[in-house]
């Protein structure tokens, strides 16, 4: 080793050395840069490593060179061209072949590469020694020479291992290595030499001079560097489009809603920010997962080429061992020469929860959750068919609920949907698996029963239903009590079609809430009679007054104290051509439920007007109100219309109403009755006692009269408890100062017990049954009150 230190200090221009070890340097960064390009792969990595090898090779030679023209042997010195040239050919393709064979894939090539660019110095090295022609004998140290070659080769192996190791910015190790190969190599060799002058050894004139050799190193070293400055600078540029094309692509998947994923065959490569929050795993642990760890259902089409032509529903397993339903396209994905795929996923949880919420809603009732009337409809026709197939019967009950509305008005709607839900359960949990319990809409219930023994099995079902409604509810703190009337109609026995069934039973119903509620009724044959019966009189109804059919009676109100008629009440009453006279107590609700009530009553107003403006003396005038004729906006308009067109002064027409009406919707109530009572009417509160009678309501409501019901006034002379209501009444309207009607008085007893209590005016058949207007003539001309009064009363009176 002394003797390459002292051929280096003493037989060297260092400043030359220098350089050369500058433009190995160089060389090498180059080269390494260029590698890192090679391994990034593409369409032009043969062109990288061409390139690689090219500025490899140049700089081993520059570097030669260089120093050889730092090497003073004092003693003439040419070189041969041929040999020149083909010591840099050497090297470049030498080198060439080592950089092809270090980027190769497997581990173990550091090794060979490493011995073949450590070759290839070597080679170029001592060709290029042999194109020195110097005035002297060359004379080679074996074992230095060796040295050498191991030199060049261990470095370049650790170059190469060193370089499949680390990427940019790290080069600068590997580069680092490799100069100390070349430039090891070259002044360990150039120390096994040594030269013995001799005379007879001239330098051929045809060999290139040392100053033509450095014309021609220098312009390699310029081109080397003109290379490495292109280089530098294109991939500078190539790394920021590589880092600004990775960020807009990276952005631009993070930003779809999708989750999208990238494969590689069975592996995952990458995935953007959506699939990484969905499946709830970090970037780091999602890449090299395999395909069938997330989607264990899911199985592409092994040709990566090909696209999967529709959207796939499997599911996807989380990082929390939860899993949901997702969407999955598979798309062909050319990303930087390699052929990999793309899945894009999309989560469908809330789309099939809404689809199953949306099918869920159409079979069945929003409320309870019950089958709608929809499903049952179908339900019955299937269950029908199967039935007649099978000589097996099927009843259908029919149930709605009783005082229903009652609790809607008093606790308010959702009251009335927490119980809806409360007797879905019960009616649900106590029909069980006997048959299909539905909602048809409203408070209105049914239940298929198929098989037993016909209709007592129906029947029982019927009274285990009724139980268990019979049980208070707790609703809101509130214990609610109802109560359920069922129509029971059986298949085949008393229809033949499911919509006849249901037709039947819904017959028997009404007829088990008109007998009282809280019953069960089975169909007969005369329901369907009395219906067609009902939808006939309604018709007649309806041409009633056209036909001249209606008239109006009226019904005296007496004065106890004075014993004088104080006015009349307007009674509408139908005399049908055929059927003879109807009761109100069959018309009205039938009107009711028609809505035809709203015309009815407004015809009955306009002509009791017409009929009392003609009464002398001057009498009071009662109109009954119906709830639907109450509640409509232009009341107040209509009659004022009607005052005034009949003539009939304001004061002397008393409206009744009931208080259910003043329940449901109460501010609406009082501001009718306001604007009622700014036109001068009077208003009176009919049947008290009967409903939801509150003492708030004399408080709230502008009421000029309260009427007592005649179901008190019946049982007042038996019963204590309908006397003592009686007289709280009559007492309270005392204190008030309202005057107080007692309605149905029919005895002489129920006469002068009312006296006793102080009731001030009485109606009812012992006063006179309702009549025409005519049948009053005396009283309405002479206000003779003893045409009426029995003499019993005259006499008590006087």
């Amino acid at each position: 080793m002394l003797r390459v230190y002292s051929c280096i200090v003493h037989e060297h221009d260092l400043g030359l050395v220098v350089v050369a070890g500058f433009i190995c340097l160089l060389a090498s960064l180059t080269s390494f840069a260029i590698l890192e390009r090679v391994r990034m792969g593409g369409a032009r990595k043969l062109t990288w490593l061409l390139l690689a090898g090219f500025v490899a090779g140049t700089g081993i030679w520059s570097t030669h060179f260089v120093a050889m023209l730092a090497y003073q042997p004092n003693l003439p010195i040419g070189y041969d061209l041929n040999r020149t040239l083909l010591s840099v050919a050497i090297a470049i393709l030498i080198t060439g072949a080592g950089w092809f064979v270090a980027t190769r894939p497997a581990r173990w090539m550091a090794l060979p590469a490493g011995t073949i660019i450590g070759a290839g110095i070597a080679t170029m090295h001592y060709i290029g020694m042999t194109a020195m022609n110097v005035g002297g004998r060359l004379v080679w140290d074996e074992t230095i020479v060796w040295m050498s070659v191991a030199v060049g080769i261990a470095f370049s192996t650790a170059a190469v291992a060193m370089e499949r190791r680390l990427s940019l910015p790290f080069t600068w190790r590997p580069a680092l290595l490799f100069t100390l190969a070349i430039c090891g190599l070259h002044f360990i060799a150039m120390g096994a030499a040594s030269i013995y002058p001799d005379p007879r050894i001239a330098v051929p004139d045809e060999a290139i001079s040392s100053a033509t050799l450095a014309v021609i190193v220098v312009a390699v070293a310029l081109l080397i560097m003109t290379i490495s400055f292109a280089v530098v600078v294109l991939d500078r540029q190539l790394a920021r489009n590589a880092a600004e094309e990775a960020h807009r692509l990276r952005t631009f998947a993070n930003a779809a809603v999708e989750g999208l994923v990238v494969i590689d065959g069975e592996r995952i490569i990458d995935a953007n920010l959506s699939f990484l929050g969905l499946v709830g795993m970090p970037s780091d642990a999602m890449a090299g997962k395999g395909l069938a760890e997330l989607f264990p259902e899911f199985k592409p089409q092994t040709s990566s080429a090909a696209n999967d032509p529709a959207a796939i529903e499997t599911r996807l397993l989380r990082a929390d061992g939860s899993s949901c339903d997702v969407e999955v396209l598979l798309r062909h994905l050319d990303w930087g020469g390699s052929d990999l795929r793309v899945l894009v996923v999309r989560d469908i949880t809330d789309r099939k929860e809404a689809a199953a919420r949306i099918a869920h809603l159409a079979f069945h009732d929003a409320l309870t959750g019950l089958p709608n009337r929809s499903v049952f409809a179908s339900s019955l026709a299937a269950i029908a068919d199967k039935a007649a197939s099978d000589a097996e019967p099927v009843a259908v009950l029919c149930i709605n609920l009783d005082r229903f509305k009652a609790v809607n008005d008093i606790y308010g709607h959702a009251a009335g949907d927490g119980l809806l839900v409360a007797v879905a359960q019960r009616l649900h949990a106590t029909a069980g698996d006997a048959g299909l319990v539905a909602r048809l809409g409203g408070d209105e219930f049914a239940v298929i029963q198929i098989g037993g023994t016909q209709p007592g099995h129906a029947g029982a079902l019927a009274e285990r239903l009724l139980n268990s409604l019979d049980r208070a509810f707790a609703i809101d703190g509130q214990d609610l009590r109802i109560s359920a009337s069922i129509g029971v109609a059986v298949f085949p026995a008393d229809a033949q079609t499911p919509t006849e069934l249901i037709k039947y039973a819904d017959l028997a119903l009404h007829r088990a809430k008109a007998e009282g509620r809280g019953t069960v009724c089975f169909y007969e044959a005369a329901m369907d009679q009395a219906l067609r019966e009902r939808r006939q009189l309604d018709s007649d109804l309806r041409r009633a007054i056209a036909d001249d059919e209606l008239s109006i009676h009226y019904q005296p109100m007496v004065d106890l104290e004075h014993g004088r008629v104080l006015g009349f009440e307007a009674l509408l009453r139908w005399r049908h051509r055929q059927l003879g006279d109807i009761g109100p107590a069959t018309f009205i609700p039938l009107a009711e439920e028609s809505g035809y009530i709203v015309e009815l009553g407004a015809w009955v107003l306009r002509k009791a007007c017409a009929e009392a403006a003609q009464w002398k003396p001057p009498l009071k005038l009662s109109v009954n109100l119906s709830p639907i004729q109450f509640m409509q906006d232009d009341l107040a308009q209509e009659i004022e219309a009607v005052l005034a067109e009949t003539g009939l002064e304001p004061s002397r027409l008393d409206l009744e109403i009931t208080e259910g009406l003043l329940i449901k919707e109460p501010e609406r109530a009082i501001a009718i009755l306001q604007r009622l009572k700014k036109l001068g009417v009077q208003i009176s509160m009919d049947d008290f006692g009967t409903g939801y009678s509150s003492l708030s309501y004399f408080r709230t409501f502008p009421f000029d009269k309260v009427k007592i019901d005649q179901s008190f006034i019946r049982d007042m002379i038996d019963n204590k408890q309908a006397r003592a209501i009686v007289r709280s009444v009559i007492g309270l309207g005392r204190g008030l100062g309202m005057p107080v009607v007692a309605e149905g008085v029919e005895t002489a007893e129920q006469l002068d017990a009312l006296r006793l209590e102080g009731c001030d005016q009485v109606q009812g058949y012992l006063i006179s049954r309702p009549s025409p207007i005519s049948y009053f003539e005396r009283v309405v001309i002479d206000r003779d009150v003893t045409a009426l009064l029995p003499a019993r009363s005259i006499n008590a009176r006087k």
